[in-house]
């Protein structure tokens, strides 16, 4: 049970924040243009990437009988993991200086919204 729910769930995730990521990145191209749909198709693949860090860290072989402060850790770590190369890719990307940081920034939140709809609503 726990397998199927923990996978499941971060597929849910993975599908809803790319699906986020890509809209988002249209209404950028819409309302900008060429660099903003870069922009924040980039912010989007940063989340994305970051995401797939954690479902890797955090997948059910990882977790399936240990005990729960094991599997916090875990948890844990996966996040720090997260942030760390979700700040990684977007430094570098701001470092670059091709992009709209404002276009860049927002499809982050965007994209990161799709975790808590996939958890929380859509279930």
């Amino acid at each position: 049970m726990l397998t199927d729910s923990l996978e499941r769930l971060y597929q849910k995730v993975f599908l809803l924040q790319v699906l986020l990521a890509l809209i988002f990145a249209a209404i950028a191209s819409v309302a900008e243009g060429q660099i903003a749909f870069i922009s924040a198709l980039t912010g989007g693949v940063a989340v994305l990437m970051s995401s797939l860090v954690y479902a890797a860290l955090a997948r059910e072989s990882k977790v399936s009988a240990t005990s729960a402060g094991n599997v916090l850790r875990r948890h844990v770590l996966a996040e720090a993991a997260k942030i760390i190369v979700m700040l990684i890719l977007l430094w570098c990307a701001l470092a670059s200086g091709g992009f709209f940081a404002g276009w860049l920034v927002a499809a982050v939140g965007v994209t990161l919204l799709g975790h808590w709809l996939a958890v929380f609503i859509i279930r």
